[in-house]
């Protein structure tokens, strides 16, 4: 077995830096989050562990876009380490309307990935954590991290099947949908497991994907009145999946998919009285377009529909999905992050939410040593109520983030540069525990990978 080290290489990028925990802490990472407006909205909403994302992942052979060698060889796999800090100023920890409490914060996310480098079949570890410390705000410090394997089956050239099993601890975010108030954040520990099968026939194809999710919520301070307690949202979810698609061009594809879903309560009945469980379907069509190694999109449209076995109440609603990287334009590079889908409530006076998210980040490249990065996203929840619960009316709350900095390359191996991020969240009814708030977030980001 050989091992070879390569130089360390020092890269800051308030879009990119945190790819690793991108994939690895997806519920949200307390009060300081991914830069990157878009993908953090979506991320806070999808708990599921995923595969990293192409378009921003550790190159593969440990080669980066720019040529410079990138991670360790041990053997027939490759380890990518990556250090990320986050030093900055955030004027509302708490995410409320004045008096608000304003502190300096410290943010550190380590991460270790050990890739498989073989011809066929492929292997991953993944261990990653964040942690977070407020000044002003003790009670909002966290500590969160991920264990996750993953991995590639090649049974014959057009025949392969995947599979994923993870350990993660998350934080709630104050300022975020679904989440309400408390001087301590809910943590949440997940275990996923994904399974998966991929067949071709010449053009046509199809995938097969199950995957189960175990869910245990912590509250570590008294709640709102309105916020049911972790115990009471402690839950299963499955999910089976079925995609068949038809390939047009070399670049061009389409398909038809649907899912069921079932999510499965530990308490029966929880403590206001309600029984949560429910059964779900989605049907949907689209396309995946690919124009290059940088330029590769998915877009989607479809309904979903979920049935609540308590009282056969049902929720209805379009989705629509559009997922990937373009870059028609070299010097920058947008990543869209469009999605609809309706999640579980963490209120009692709500059965669920339908979320809908529109957003995108960006890369420029104005002149080199200089680099542009930031993104936007807007985001609404619309709140229903439980069936038959009088005085309560449906609810909408926004939210809107967005970020910029700059990035200047003092040398090849590392940079520094500012990141500015400014959120807001309303809604419909502040009477009944909505957000009215909004945030700044002044910040110096330094990663470094090996």
């Amino acid at each position: 077995m050989t091992i070879r080290a390569s130089r360390v290489q020092l890269i800051w990028s308030p879009l990119v830096g945190w790819v690793l925990l991108s994939c690895a802490m997806s519920v949200a990472q307390a009060q300081v989050e991914t830069p990157s407006p878009a993908k953090q909205t979506l991320d806070q909403q999808t708990p599921q562990v995923d595969l990293p994302d192409v378009t921003t992942s550790t190159p593969a052979a440990g080669q980066r876009a720019d040529g410079n060698e990138l991670g360790t060889s041990i053997g027939a796999f490759t380890l990518y380490s990556q250090l990320d800090i986050n030093v900055g100023y955030d004027d509302n920890v708490f995410a409320t309307a004045a008096p608000t409490t304003p502190s300096p914060f410290v943010l550190a996310r380590p991460s270790a990935e050990l890739r498989s480098e073989w011809l066929n079949h492929s292997l991953r570890f993944l261990a990653a954590g964040g942690f977070g410390f407020y000044q002003s705000a003790p009670t909002q410090n966290f500590q969160n991290y991920t264990v996750q394997v993953d991995g590639k089956l090649d049974i014959r050239n057009d025949i392969y099947a995947t599979g994923l099993i993870a350990y993660r601890r998350s934080t709630e975010a104050l300022g975020t949908p679904n989440v309400s108030f408390a001087q301590a954040p809910t943590v949440v520990d997940t275990i996923p497991v994904e399974l998966g099968y991929y067949q071709r026939f010449n053009r046509l194809f199809y995938q097969l994907g199950v995957a189960a999710t175990k869910y245990w919520f912590y509250d570590y301070s008294t709640i709102t009145a309105t916020g049911l307690p972790g115990s009471s949202r402690d839950r299963t979810e499955y999910e089976e999946k079925l995609r068949v698609g038809y390939e047009i061009t070399d670049r061009v594809s389409l398909f038809v998919g649907s899912s069921l879903n079932q999510r499965v309560y530990a308490q029966v009945v929880n403590v206001a009285g309600q029984q949560r469980d429910s059964t779900g379907w989605n049907v949907n069509t689209g396309m995946l377009w690919t124009l290059g190694p940088k330029t590769t999109l998915e877009g989607s449209v479809g309904t979903t529909n979920q049935t609540y076995s308590a009282d056969g109440s049902t929720v209805s609603a379009f989705t629509f999905m559009l997922a990937g990287s373009w870059n028609g334009y070299e010097p920058l590079i947008l990543r869209p992050s469009i999605n609809r889908s309706i999640n579980e409530s963490a209120l009692s006076n709500y059965q669920n939410y339908v979320s809908t998210v529109f957003g995108v980040d960006w890369v420029y490249d104005i002149h080199y040593p200089w680099k542009a990065v930031g993104g936007i996203s807007y985001n609404t929840a619309d709140y229903t109520p439980v069936p038959g619960l009088a005085g309560v009316n449906p609810r909408t709350d926004t939210f809107i983030k967005a970020s910029i900095g700059f990035l200047y390359e003092v040398r090849p191996q590392y940079s520094i540069g500012p990141l500015y991020e400014y959120s807001q969240g309303s809604s419909t009814d502040v009477a009944a525990g909505g957000p009215q708030f909004s945030r700044n977030m002044f910040s110096i980001r330094l990663v470094a990978r090996r």
